[in-house]
């Protein structure tokens, strides 16, 4: 508001202090209007402190809302040195006795010596490929479903290290390093198959610039072909054999290509580390107890952690209502309130031994918190573990072998539903119109192109005439392996290619393009697109995408995902799906603290509010600096008009005194 100075000069009186206390009485509105606005910019401050305090109970509470955090399992070894273990929580507790006989290697083969890393070795092209070698029969089976590569060698990597480089930047499934023994020709290059195992066994096919492929010169150097003889086709030694992991399991032979294995005992991975001596080693699988109480009083702690915030922001406080929280009485922070205690009143449908948190030890106390009992906990974990989960996570428990749980959304709603398939899904295949043929010239029948499951696919097979339909198919594979799809090649009864896209449902489906092998391999193909499967869920027809049933919209089961691995069609059993208590906590959270939730809500009216409150200040402020200018204007003319009154008085007094002097 303007000040005007001097007011009160003329008159000597206090006019400017009478101003002030005019305009301060009618300050009432306005001050009723700030004090509204201060507590509004409050309640926003609140609940910013309150979002805040949500966001983080809900990370804590997403993070426990699956069943797989109650699932919890420890796999013991009782030589470390052998082996070690995880388990994934589905695994069945006991003792399992495992004798590591053999390690999984992988195969490495290494090249005469050079005189050094620059040695000129020659040009060509080296064909990579993997496949199991058998002494016995000193045949060697190609693995098509392990992707090679072609390698050309020209003048500008035809050195020792410049072959190292091409086959490293190849991708060809091995990696090459030089290894020098010290000799005066001590530069040897080694390759080394990036996978463990028997079937992961390399061989190098060398077309020689000098035209002469089968002997131990040039770029032949190279060459290693595990059924020939040492300088014809075999000028590269074996330093070690491809081998698999060779185990028993509780006296169970167990044979795998890789020392991390993953279903030689289910629900368990074993990390084999080396062979043992012929003892077994004990592997105990227990259920991971301290885990799991460490994951359910973090559920309990994490809601203790919100509730305080909610408690601190509400609070009555009798002896002194300043000190009361800033959303006393607020509906919004009641509504969140009521919403999170009213879930722990439930119980959850679908546990066969569970149905409430207390069961477990889990229960609230007299000033209102969650506690824990763990030696409940304990207990219950020692009786009926697999059910401890369903009182947290949303899970799906399906009577079918063939049929699993594919997941849910916020919709789904608790119970079991019984699931009928009407068709089972299937692949997308193509089938060629007759036997292929077998010889394969290099740019003449060489190349064929694909599209798989809506993306291209061009592939060139290695040049030669083939053994057989099979042989031939194993080419096929290797090569789409390379090119990154992971359809499948076999052979049809009638002795004509097949290939079946690795996806079910009608966006499977594989078509033959073109190139100039397209002919010789698969004639006339014919090509049949995958269906999806179909069904109902609880009585009503479901959605179906590949092999995924989902629950229609508006029924109980809807967004419950179940997916059909195969069997057949008809009734299929039921899916008992619950959502826990963790499930649903993060559930309303996530509601609330959504675009469109209560707090997004809650807070856009208090700031409309506050802009609303603004207006009315600003409108206050001007109508004040009105009323001042008005008593100044007034008080002014009053100061003036006191001040000419003075004036005369004193000019009368004046005048007086004189005729009285004279008189």
């Amino acid at each position: 508001m303007a000040t005007l100075t001097g007011l009160g000069t003329g008159s000597g009186l206090e006019l400017e202090t009478w101003v002030t206390a005019l305009v301060n009485a009618e300050k009432g509105p306005l001050t009723q209007v700030t004090a509204q606005k201060t507590a509004t910019q409050s309640k926003i401050s609140a609940y910013g402190t309150l979002k805040s305090a949500l966001s983080t109970f809900q990370t804590t509470i997403s993070s426990l809302a699956t069943a797989s955090k109650f699932n919890l399992q420890t796999a013991t070894s009782s030589d470390t040195s052998l082996f070690s273990a995880t388990a994934t929580g589905s695994a069945t507790v006991g003792n399992y006795s495992i004798n590591v006989t053999q390690l999984a290697q992988a195969h490495k083969i290494a090249s005469s010596g050079f005189s050094s890393t620059n040695a000129v070795i020659g040009s060509g092209t080296l064909e990579i490929s993997f496949g199991e070698y058998n002494s016995t029969t000193n045949t060697f089976s190609v693995n098509g479903s392990k992707a090679g590569a072609s390698i050309t060698i020209d003048s500008s990597n035809n050195t020792l290290a410049g072959v190292r480089d091409a086959i490293n930047s190849a991708n060809a499934g091995v990696t090459a390093s030089i290894v020098n023994d010290g000799s005066a020709n001590g530069s040897r290059l080694v390759i080394t198959s990036k996978e463990t195992g028997a079937s992961s066994s390399v061989k190098i096919s060398v077309t020689d610039s000098d035209g002469n492929s089968s002997d131990a010169s040039g770029l032949s150097q190279l060459a290693y072909d595990p059924t020939s003889t040492a300088g014809s086709g075999k000028n590269m030694t074996q330093s070690q054999a491809a081998t698999n992991a060779l185990l028993t399991v509780d006296g169970i032979s167990v044979t795998k290509s890789s020392n991390t294995i993953t279903d030689a005992i289910q629900g368990v991975t074993l990390n084999l580390l080396k062979a043992g001596t012929g003892t077994a080693t004990n592997l105990n699988v227990a259920t991971d107890t301290d885990g799991i109480v460490k994951n359910v009083q973090a559920f309990v702690d994490a809601y203790n952690a919100l509730d305080t915030t909610i408690r601190n922001l509400t609070n009555f406080n009798a002896t002194d209502s300043t000190k009361s929280g800033v959303l006393l009485g607020d509906s919004g922070a009641r509504s969140i309130s009521t919403q999170m205690k009213s879930i722990f009143t439930q119980t959850i449908d679908g546990t066969s031994t569970y149905s409430t948190l207390s069961q477990i030890g889990v229960g609230f106390q007299r000033d209102g918190k969650l506690a824990l009992d763990s030696t409940k906990l304990k207990t219950a974990l020692e009786t009926n573990f697999s059910d401890i989960s369903k009182l947290f996570g949303a899970s799906g428990t399906t009577t079918d072998a063939l049929t699993s749980y594919g997941g849910s959304s916020t919709a789904t709603k608790a119970g079991t539903y019984a699931v009928t398939v009407t068709q089972l899904a299937t692949q997308g295949t193509m089938l060629g119109g007759g036997a292929p043929n077998l010889t394969i010239t290099a740019g003449s029948n060489d190349k064929v192109t694909f599209a798989i499951d809506g993306k291209d696919y061009s592939i060139t097979l290695a040049a030669g005439t083939y053994a057989s339909t099979q042989a031939l198919a194993d080419q096929v594979q290797q090569q789409l392996v390379s090119a990154g799809s992971l359809a499948q090649i076999g052979v049809d009864g009638s002795g004509a290619l097949m290939i079946t896209s690795p996806s079910y449902g009608s966006d499977s489906r594989i078509t033959l393009n073109g190139g100039n092998g397209a002919s010789d391999l698969f004639g006339s193909a014919t090509s049949t697109t995958g269906v999806n499967v179909a069904g109902s869920i609880n009585g009503v027809a479901a959605t179906g995408t590949g092999q995924s049933l989902k629950g229609a919209t508006g029924d109980a089961s809807e967004g419950l995902f179940v997916k059909i691995l195969g069997g057949s069609t008809g009734s299929r059993g039921t899916i008992t799906f619950s959502k826990g208590f963790a499930s649903q906590l993060n559930e309303v959270t996530a509601n609330l603290l959504s675009d469109d939730g209560l707090l997004a809500t809650r807070t856009d009216g208090l700031n409309n509010s506050v802009t609303r409150l603004t207006k009315q200040e600003d409108a206050l402020n001007d109508r004040l600096d009105a009323i001042e200018k008005r008593y100044r204007a007034q008080f002014s003319a009053l100061d003036t008009l006191i001040a000419s009154m003075k004036t005369t008085s004193s000019y009368l007094t004046q005048q007086l005194a004189q005729i009285s002097a004279n008189s």
